[in-house]
């Protein structure tokens, strides 16, 4: 079984790589918050910076959830273990169907109560750790989705205003383009030298005023297109922290569970135990955690169906799925094959 002294680790880095996810988050959202408002300058967007910045930030995330769910699938399997060890208690031919997973924990023969009382008393100290964290990150990272969405809605605010503002200045541009078609066409003849000089200094006028409407429409376009740059960083953004708010709210509901079933496992476990080798120091949490367990008068029950359904969820939703072979992928093999 894992040594109890194996979670330290685990729960150090995971809570490290959250204070860094949550630090970058935060930063991130913060950076780009300057450019949602009205007065925001598409001049002062530095793109190399800002889309670093996001980046790192994303790979900070993902390199959260990450750690969180070995040690969410760690616990689970020292758990199962706990549990095996606590059923051979009883019948020592348990597990023997899968030697090669059990071939170490079989050489040494079925533990005490007392020692799996212990790990599984680290096992929970563990988790109870990590479910701190859980809490400590859903909010934070809920606040950071929430104020990257109303940026974006900002930046698409202003996008759509640059939007109209290019429609009217291209109906503009489009307008004097034509009025100036109909004038080349319609010029009067040279016996008409007061008129045509009248005419060509409109005409000279009107040619400078298209030029500045195209001018202004460059402009506008390339407003537009910093704007767009911007959408997608919030976007690529804001679509990481909702991944995460769903991860944890995953991990979280598989914890909860979990944490129920090692602690009914540890309560039929000091049954059995001698009373006076089961005394450990807890902390604060865990004792908090075993004190909710036993203030809950539903707290146990239908616990394997509830328990099959949050792993059902936690893979369905965290851990990559092959995808299955085509049935006739072997027959294709062997027409493939040449006549011999």
């Amino acid at each position: 079984m894992v040594r109890p002294h194996s979670f330290d680790g685990m729960v150090d880095k995971v809570r490290a790589t959250l204070d860094d996810a949550i630090g970058d988050a935060n930063s991130a959202v913060a950076t780009l918050a300057g450019h949602a408002r009205d007065g925001g300058r598409v001049e002062a967007v530095n793109f190399p910076v800002e889309e670093t910045l996001v980046r790192e930030a994303v790979e900070l995330l993902d390199r959260w959830k990450s750690v969180a769910l070995s040690l969410v699938k760690e616990l689970d399997r020292a758990t199962e273990e706990a549990d095996l060890q606590h059923r051979r208690l009883f019948d020592e031919k348990v597990g023997l169907e899968n030697a090669g997973l059990l071939s170490r924990t079989l050489a040494r023969g079925p533990m005490r109560p007392e020692a799996i009382i212990v790990d599984l008393d680290a096992t929970l100290a563990a988790s109870a750790e990590l479910d701190l964290l859980f809490k400590q990150a859903r909010p934070v990272f809920s606040r950071c989705f929430h104020e990257c969405e109303l940026q974006l809605e900002g930046v698409i605010e202003r996008r759509r205003k640059l939007d109209f503002d290019i429609e009217e200045v291209q109906r503009r541009a489009d307008a004097l383009a034509e009025k100036l078609m109909y004038q080349r066409r319609n010029r009067p003849s040279s016996r008409h030298a007061d008129l045509q000089s009248e005419l060509e200094a409109d005409y000279r006028a009107q040619v400078a005023e298209l030029d500045d409407v195209r001018r202004q429409e460059q402009e506008l376009q390339s407003h537009r297109t910093v704007r767009q740059r911007l959408i997608d960083i919030y976007e690529g953004l804001a679509a990481a922290l909702n991944g995460q708010i769903a991860a944890i709210g995953a991990m979280a509901g598989k914890l909860t569970v979990d944490i129920e079933q090692r602690i009914a496992l540890l309560k039929a476990l000091e049954t059995e135990a001698e009373t006076a080798s089961t005394t450990i120091s807890r902390t604060a949490v865990v004792e908090s955690l075993i004190e909710a367990f036993e203030a809950n008068v539903l707290a146990g029950h239908d616990l394997a169906a509830r328990k099959a359904h949050v792993d059902a969820v936690f893979r369905r939703r965290l851990e990559p799925h092959l995808l299955p072979a085509p049935e006739d992928m072997g027959k294709v093999a062997d027409e493939a094959q040449p006549e011999g």
